[in-house]
């Protein structure tokens, strides 16, 4: 199977490198920098093929998966700076990448009856009540610019693709670029204390347990819409960051704080982010790990703590 992975130098496109390697399926490497600009720790990705690739260039994707003939495309690649997608003279940008480029690589999965996998986000809902959110609701109300962008990104999938999966997922961590846990350990090791939310509730997702998943699930044609975070139950911000410390033995007092205290960031934040994940075990899928479990890997991974 030879399987095409856009944004490679993030987090996720980074892991699923890694597991196709393990697996022995072929993979190749792709972003927007003409080499390959993430960690450089020996992984697959660093040794396994590279295409330097500007997803928003209709003409340039279709030359690209033309010439590669790929069974699966796992698209990656995507504007994930939440709050900077809310300036104006952004905008576009976002749109291009995250609406314009998906709709670029599903038209070309679509002429090579192609596989495709699109990781989208909760932010396609409103983020309100406490229900978690299904993954075959169609009750989109996108709160901010990213939200909107994925969601259009979602709809090129499904209007254009057959052979697809649309896998939501929520705060991303892993070892190849900027994440919560990053930032709470820096903070944590400069302050005394931290401000935290503890009205926004959700479940993180470890990229290396996430990347076990999307293969899993394009070595089947269990095609539709997913939800994919760990599991261990629904949880707060501080509720997070409170494990962090706990697990780094540090002595950082974690204040709660609602998200109004907190102070309003550019984007509109959910407050529910809860994703109802049954569809995975039910369609033969194994769950992600608990997410305690999977940020004791991460800490060791990072070196935060010996194993």
């Amino acid at each position: 199977m030879k399987v095409f992975v856009t944004g490679v130098a993030g987090q996720l496109g980074h892991d699923v490198m890694n597991e196709l390697a393990k697996r022995g399926y072929e993979g190749i490497g792709s972003d927007i920098a003409e080499q390959y600009s993430g960690v450089q720790d020996g992984s697959a990705v660093t040794t396994m093929p590279y295409v330097q690739l500007d997803i928003t260039d209709a003409d340039a994707v279709r030359a690209a998966l033309t010439e590669l003939q790929p069974d699966v495309v796992v698209h990656c690649a995507a504007w994930t700076a939440v709050d900077l997608a809310e300036d104006d003279d952004k905008v576009a940008k976002v749109r291009a990448i995250n609406a314009g480029g998906t709709h670029n690589i599903a038209a070309v999965c679509k002429d090579l009856d192609c596989k495709m996998v699109y990781i989208s986000t909760d932010y396609v809902f409103d983020g309100q009540g406490e229900k978690p959110w299904e993954p075959d609701c169609r009750d989109y109300k996108p709160l901010n610019i990213y939200g909107q962008t994925k969601l259009e990104g979602e709809l090129a999938v499904s209007q254009l693709v057959e052979k697809f999966f649309i896998v939501r997922i929520a705060w991303v961590f892993g070892l190849n670029g900027k994440n919560f846990i990053k930032t709470m350990l820096n903070v944590g090791k400069s302050h005394d204390t931290v401000r935290v939310v503890n009205d926004q509730i959700g479940t993180p997702t470890y990229t290396y347990d996430l990347a076990r998943l999307l293969i899993d699930m394009i070595e089947t044609d269990k095609y539709g819409y997913y939800h994919a975070t760990n599991e261990g139950g629904y949880i707060s911000w501080y509720d997070f960051t409170c494990e962090i410390y706990r697990q780094a033995g540090m002595a950082t007092q974690v204040v709660p704080v609602t998200t109004e205290e907190y102070g309003l960031s550019k984007a509109a934040r959910p407050f529910n982010s809860r994703l109802d994940k049954s569809k995975l075990s039910a369609n033969g899928f194994t769950p992600l790990p608990d997410w305690k479990d999977a940020l004791h890997r991460y800490l060791v991974e990072v070196g935060e703590i010996a194993e």
